[in-house]
């Protein structure tokens, strides 16, 4: 990532950022010089903000344009005038459409309520005017829990004592009931009322039937929604009309502000224009865009960041493709640093390493496999890099379940890990044991790449030699072997005093791993005396020799790998053995009877095998997926990724629905 200042004519201005927005490789920073002063907008960003409201009122009115629009650049002025144009010739017109729809959904909506209320009246063989109160009979109409209607009004007949008509309506949770009474005993029933928690309602305005008045207003719901199509085919030819030509003006009216607000970043002065920002080194030619426009009077220069710029710096992922999608690892947990290095390239071979081991199974791996490639619907749902990232993993699977895992938990072809899983959790741990050196080392680059040698010298570069001298004679106390991996060779075993003393006589390997072992810890003791301040040179190099315990904690880390490895076989069997336990168990006696009877056994066997495999797939792929993500965020970011970096946002117009002509 460099820096550039560029200055350039200030008549220019429009036609340069509309050039550099296109191109969108560079990312602003704000003119900070004091003899410069700050670029001002002016009142025309009001008229495109109006503008914007009132147009994209119309565009969310029509929907999406079918097609792009092509358009060529033009001056804000010019935008402005355009867009007065188009909203005085449409404005009338989208007036009258969206006056017509606002009544039409309110009359549905009308209507709809009506319906509901006269539901509550559909059992009535009565017309509804027989409801209506005078002067001296009052009708009460409402609402109260079903559960409680007979005894409202068994109630009801007793405040009054029986000088009244009252019934319900309905069978449902809320049932309707009418009372129709003397009205100078209304005020009576207000209690009565109030204690069953009546919701009162306003007697339906009809004379007929409630049937009657139901059929009435579909019909009027019938006709509404002719109109409605109707209504719809005008807005359909009105949006064939003007939906582009609108979904365009907006887009061009956005763009227009963005470019208008990124200039409060700049610097000018009378006559020119002065910018600043970022741009990546491989594509740092911002020259030849200001060359056709200027003709060459401009100024660029590109300055390497200096040292106390560091942390504004942005940075931006530059891998491969397939590398590419595991950024997503990456950025999840942070954005690395502008002088740090990029941890993708790494994950992207161990993470799918781990999975494997952990899931294990080759036909877990293989079905997973098959199920992303399908195209299914459901496999929508995963993000396109995870998705790339799980298919990864699960190809490894096939290849490291067929080693060590097995087929549904059977005929491993060189480990099984049910049987013998001391090897799983050898492998585990020289796994576990190479990402930490790996991450450690990634530390080293890093110094050297900010030519911190102190720090490289007295402690990165010493931890690493503390690593391989420690669990070399860890691995010597245990006296392992690799024999099952076809290697012929044993760490000579020594007891654990001997090993860690330098004055005992040992083998040559065993000398080797102490000399690692006591010149790291000894360089790196010096290192934290000399590198820190106060008090903290004397708790310094008692962190170094405390730490020693995080290092094995972290490697025993990585034996969780051969946990999950060994439970997705055992499961796996597990399943299998039941199974087959069940077929054994219950196929003799129905073949005795018919059988004809066995086959639906297999069938319900077969599909009960497939429900439990699948359970088991999405239980440990699941686990596969977390325990590694958590392996590489804790023991491997935590040994050099320092993150919270800026990412590289690059000043980029982003279209839709128009596309620049090219002159």
């Amino acid at each position: 990532m460099q820096r550039f200042r560029a200055i350039y004519p200030k008549r220019l201005h429009e036609d340069i950022i509309a050039s550099l927005h296109e191109a969108g490789i560079a990312q602003f920073k704000e003119v900070t010089a004091p003899e410069i002063e700050r670029m001002t907008i002016g009142e025309e960003i009001h008229q495109l903000s109006s503008l914007l409201a009132e147009l994209r009122e119309i565009q969310e009115f029509l929907g999406p344009p079918q097609k792009v629009v092509e358009v060529e650049e033009i001056s804000c002025a010019q935008l402005i005038a355009r867009a007065e144009k188009l909203l005085k010739t449409i404005k009338p017109k989208f007036d009258s459409l969206r006056g017509t729809e606002n009544e039409l959904n309110s009359k549905k909506s009308e209507l709809t309520a009506q319906i509901e209320v006269l539901k509550k009246f559909v059992e009535m063989e009565s017309p509804l005017s027989y409801l209506r109160s005078t002067d001296e009979i009052k009708t009460i109409v409402g609402s109260i829990p079903g559960e409680r209607a007979q005894e409202f009004l068994k109630e009801v007949n007793v405040t009054l004592e029986h000088k009244v008509f009252a019934t319900v309506l309905g069978k449902e949770k809320k049932v309707t009931f009418i009372i129709i009474c003397r009205a100078r005993d209304q005020t009576k029933l207000l209690p009565v009322l109030y204690r069953f928690g009546a919701e009162l309602m306003d007697v339906p305005t009809y004379s007929d039937l409630p049937k009657e008045a139901i059929k009435k207003l579909e019909k009027q719901l019938q006709e509404l929604a002719e109109k409605r199509s109707e209504f719809e085919a005008k807005k359909k030819d009105f949006a064939k009309a003007h939906s582009a030509q609108i979904s365009a003006t907006v887009e061009m009216l956005e763009i227009e502000i963005e470019r208008l607000k990124c200039s409060r970043l700049f610097g000018n002065t009378e006559n020119t224009v002065v910018i600043e920002g970022w741009v990546p080194k491989k594509r740092a030619d911002i020259d030849s865009i200001l060359v056709p426009i200027t003709g060459g009077r401009h100024i660029v220069r590109l300055y390497d960041p200096k040292a106390e710029e560091t942390e504004a710096v942005p940075s931006q992922f530059e891998n491969p493709k397939i590398v590419s999608d595991f950024e997503i690892i990456t950025e999840t947990f942070s954005t690395p640093k502008y002088d740090e290095i990029d941890p993708t390239p790494f994950i992207s071979l161990t993470f799918p390493l781990f999975f494997a081991i952990c899931l294990s199974d080759a036909a877990y791996g293989l079905l997973i496999l098959i199920f992303l490639l399908s195209g299914l619907r459901i496999t929508q749902i995963f993000p396109k890099k995870l998705k790339t990232i799980l298919i990864l993993g699960s190809a490894a699977t096939v290849v490291i379940g067929a080693l060590i895992g097995g087929w549904f938990g059977m005929s491993p072809l060189w480990i099984n890990a049910t049987e013998n899983p001391i090897p799983i959790l050898k492998i585990a741990v020289f796994l576990g044991i190479l990402h930490i050196i790996l991450g450690q080392l990634i530390n080293v680059a890093k110094d050297i790449l900010r030519r911190k040698w102190k720090l490289m010298m007295l402690s990165h570069l010493p931890h690493v030699l503390i690593i391989i001298g420690l669990f070399g004679m860890i691995f010597c106390v245990l006296g392992i072997g690799l024999l099952e991996f076809g290697i012929n060779f044993v760490f000579p075993k020594l007891k654990l005093f001997d090993v860690f003393n330098p004055l005992v006589a040992a083998p040559p390997l065993v000398v080797a791993f102490r000399a690692l072992f006591f010149a790291g810890l000894g360089i790196e003791m010096a290192g934290a005396a000399i590198l820190a301040t106060g008090v903290g040179k004397i708790s310094g190099p008692i962190n170094v020799v405390y730490g020693l315990s995080s290092l094995i904690t972290d490697a025993a880390s990585y034996t969780r790998l051969m946990a999950l490895c060994t439970a997705s076989s055992i499961i796996a069997f597990t399943i299998n053995y039941i199974g087959i336990w069940l077929y054994s168990s219950l196929s003799p006696a129905l073949a005795a009877i018919s059988e004809v009877l066995v086959i639906p056994l297999m069938i319900i066997l077969v599909f009960g095998l497939f429900v439990a495999h699948c359970f088991n797939i999405f239980i440990q792929s699941l686990g596969a997926f977390i325990h590694t993500l958590r392996l590489h965020y804790v023991e491997f970011f935590g040994k050099f990724f320092e993150g919270e970096g800026n990412k590289f946002s690059p000043f980029r117009v982003i279209r839709r629905f128009t596309k620049v002509k090219r002159r």
